[in-house]
């Protein structure tokens, strides 16, 4: 089997983790990142290569991956002869292990939820008495504001952490030597979060790369699943946010100080990103 690659995660606007409720991507490649992932499977049969196995994912299923797990999930050939147009559908959720704050995920009381993520470095499958005991608040997050989805979010980690319904998905040598990929996506993230407010070009980025612009537009998208360009502009998007919510910046000040040159350009790029304008965000954040 090909070495996973790593992929770079981009941070939503105004959340600590990443949420989606969407239908699975079955295209991507096999890969690795350093964030935890939750993945509630909705509707729909997958397969999936997790680790150093194969495995078939149904309706219902729940797993945990830890930091740098490799996986994929991939097209189950029966299930889209027998519902064609049919995809599956699921529920994904990631965070780095320290996602709020190394202080806060060291208290006594998270004891149990940092042993879980522990033992998800292996993988791991929940059995139906364990995601029974969760499956109704998985189903209700996407209903939830993002103070409450992170509030589930801990709830239902708590939950897992008190269950011993699960099985782990590799064996206990199973291990992953990370490639020179990933020092690579590093530099570029790297160099991504340092200039964001500054303007960046392909040929800029690709020098970090060490790659032609061309190869390196196409190495980006198979990482992140988006290009680059949009890649820049939702980190830009999620830093306007934060001006957005704990500053008296005008629209027009947090649309320089975020990396953009055109107002009606950020503004329809915001609205596209958090379905409001930039000043419907910052009148709702002042009303909280």
């Amino acid at each position: 089997m090909i070495a996973p690659s790593y992929r770079l995660i981009n941070p939503q606007a105004n959340r600590s983790f990443v949420f989606k409720w969407e239908a699975f991507d079955l295209t991507t490649r096999w890969h690795y990142h350093p964030e935890v992932e939750m993945i509630y499977f909705i509707k729909g049969t997958t397969n999936g290569v997790i680790g150093d196995g194969f495995r078939q994912f149904n309706t219902g299923d729940l797993v945990l991956l830890g930091p740098n797990f490799p996986h994929v999930l991939q097209e189950n050939r029966e299930f889209v002869k027998e519902k064609p147009g049919c995809k599956p559908f699921g529920l994904i959720i990631q965070f780095t292990e320290d996602f709020l704050g190394s202080e806060f995920m060291n208290k006594p009381e998270l004891l149990g939820v940092n042993t879980l993520l522990k033992k998800a470095k292996r993988g791991l499958f929940f059995r139906k008495t364990a995601t029974q005991k969760v499956k109704d608040k998985l189903l209700e997050m996407h209903n939830l504001n993002e103070t409450r989805k992170l509030f589930s979010l801990l709830d239902v980690m708590a939950t897992l952490a008190d269950t011993k319904a699960y099985d782990y998905m590799t064996n206990k040598n199973y291990g992953y030597d990370h490639t020179q990929d990933e020092e690579r996506m590093r530099s570029i993230h790297q160099y991504i979060y340092d200039h964001f407010t500054e303007k960046i070009t392909v040929k800029d980025i690709s020098g970090i790369a060490n790659m032609t612009e061309t190869s390196f537009c196409r190495y980006f998208k198979t990482r992140t699943l988006k290009n680059f360009t949009k890649f820049l502009t939702e980190v830009r998007i999620s830093y306007a946010c934060q001006l957005l919510s704990n500053t008296n910046y005008s629209v027009t000040n947090v649309c320089f100080e975020s990396g953009f040159n055109e107002l009606p350009y950020f503004t329809r790029q915001f609205k596209k990103v958090m379905n409001l304008s930039p000043q419907e965000y910052q009148k709702w954040k002042k009303a909280l």
